[in-house]
């Protein structure tokens, strides 16, 4: 039950693109035991899953457009 509550988290915090440290920095304060690792080994299990996007450092949501830097 508590993975899934971080999971819903983290998909929020996923609502635009972010680092690791920037998720695990908005993460920690809802989660204080959250290690980086354990973050880390999440989102690669929701990478797999197709749910989450990873490109140039940063984590998206998977299916969302990428908007061009301006």
């Amino acid at each position: 039950m508590r993975e899934r509550r971080l999971e819903a988290l983290l998909l929020q915090a996923l609502a635009r693109e972010r680092t690791l440290e920037e998720l695990h920095a908005a993460l920690r304060p809802l989660h204080p035991g959250l290690t980086k690792a354990r973050l880390f080994a999440l989102l690669v299990r929701l990478r797999r899953e197709g749910r989450v996007a990873f490109e140039g450092g940063r984590f998206r949501l998977a299916g969302e457009k990428v908007s061009p830097d301006p």
